[in-house]
């Protein structure tokens, strides 16, 4: 019998540089029954005659406009025919068992989501680090509303799961649809963790993600807001951790403070919430010291 097929979405903008490296590492896969979903988000480079150099296990679709990252993501989902759904952005490269590793574990369990670590590495490829992933698998809404750790593109979505709860990325988030949809994923279902890397995530210096902190807190609120409205049972469940998660509204906004090298105001943000938290009254306190503004945001971004 076939493995189940798997449909790889990837969303690219003028993303030439890192492209082929990409494509490469998804038809270099030890598993072999995927597709790809390719949405160019109305490039301007060499991104389409990039990816249309491939085969056709490579499927080409076009905005005539660009959009934020969760439109463009669900029109590529509505392209994608597979029973799992994985997702690799154009500057990242999969490992060659990465979909073997991911269909695997939803394979051999009712997972609604699997995800695994990750190797970070810089604009060369020189690896940096790798991600330590926190928990095992199973019912773990709790312990990803306290810390969520979820890398993106180490993720496989059981499409039922979507479908049948008519799941998609929430349009007017821009900076963490993703963290929205998973979110929402595992107030109802178990989830896979794979504690060894499937992909190596490419860090590059004037990031987009830096660019949008200042929209961290806001998005983060919307999502909290929307998992108690459709998920009341669940949310109840774990009050605690929603406290926990709520608290971390201050947080985010001394992120985007301090990316804004305005310590003050960053202080102001978390002084009411140092006594809920070690980590919190421990950042407050460093606050008044000189320190360099990346150095305090790689720490925070750990």
């Amino acid at each position: 019998m076939n493995p189940p097929k798997v449909s790889v979405i990837m969303n690219c903008f003028n993303g030439e540089q890192y492209l082929r490296e990409a494509l490469d590492s998804i038809f270099c896969q030890t598993y072999e029954n995927w597709e790809i979903i390719f949405w160019d988000n109305a490039s301007t480079d060499d991104t389409q005659q990039i990816a249309t150099s491939y085969d056709s296990r490579l499927k080409y679709f076009r905005s005539e406009i660009n959009t934020p990252l969760g439109p463009a993501r669900n029109r590529a989902l509505e392209k994608a025919t597979a029973t799992y759904v994985a997702f690799l952005d154009s500057d990242d490269i999969y490992l060659p068992y990465a979909l073997q590793k991911q269909a695997g574990l939803m394979e051999s369990g009712e997972y609604g989501l699997v995800y695994a670590g990750m190797i970070i590495v810089d604009e060369n490829g020189k690896e940096k680090e790798r991600s330590k992933l926190r928990y095992n698998s199973g019912y773990i809404f709790d312990n990803l509303l306290r810390r969520y750790d979820i890398p993106m593109c180490s993720v496989m979505i059981r499409r039922s799961v979507i479908d049948g709860e008519g799941l998609r990325f929430v349009e007017n988030l821009e900076y963490c649809p993703d963290y929205n949809l998973f979110m929402k994923i595992a107030a109802q279902h178990k989830i896979g963790v794979i504690h060894e890397p499937v992909y190596k995530y490419r860090r590059v210096p004037g990031s987009l993600s830096r660019k949008m902190l200042h929209l961290v807190s806001k998005e983060h609120r919307q999502t909290l807001d929307e998992l108690e409205e459709l998920y009341p049972d669940a949310v109840r469940s774990c009050g605690d951790a929603m406290i926990a998660a709520r608290l971390k509204h201050k947080f985010y906004d001394a992120i985007n403070y301090i990316n804004m090298e305005n310590y003050q105001a960053a202080r102001s943000a978390l002084k009411p919430v140092i006594g809920c938290r070690w980590e919190y009254l421990v950042i407050y306190l460093i606050l008044f010291l000189p320190v360099p503004k990346a150095w305090l945001l790689r720490i925070l971004n750990r």
